[in-house]
């Protein structure tokens, strides 16, 4: 069994596994980064330091999942949350073919249709480009 977060996005549904989510956060606050790499969306403060938001999957969003990779900590800008779930690891398929950037690491097809799997270093590799 895996656990995800799953979350939604005008583009559609996705996931990442629970354990690289460190907390999820109203979107408010979000302040603009002068001369952003594509997809970043700007930058959002966490005690007294700023992490960077990606706007990978669509520039609005209410929500932030601040995902931790290492000692490197992002946030997604997401539509909502829509549940943890607990998910059997056979029920998860190969990545689609066709993706210019590997983002997605698989698909879960479950009763209410196609949930992407992110690659959360695929993700972080947005940061160093």
């Amino acid at each position: 069994m895996i656990t995800i977060v799953r979350f939604r996005t005008a583009e559609g549904d996705y996931a990442i596994p629970v354990e690289q989510v460190s907390e999820v956060r109203s979107a408010t606050g979000l302040a603009p980064l002068p001369a952003p790499l594509p997809g970043v969306g700007g930058l959002m403060r966490r005690g007294n330091s700023a992490f960077p938001v990606l706007t990978t999957l669509g520039v609005l969003g209410h929500h932030v999942v601040i995902i931790e990779k290492g000692p490197l900590n992002f946030g997604l800008l997401v539509e909502e949350v829509t549940g943890v779930l607990q998910v059997d690891e056979a029920q998860i398929g190969a990545p689609p073919p066709g993706q210019e950037r590997p983002l997605i690491s698989g698909i879960l097809n479950d009763e209410a249709g196609l949930v992407l799997l992110l690659d959360v270093d695929a993700l972080a590799g947005k940061l160093a480009q």
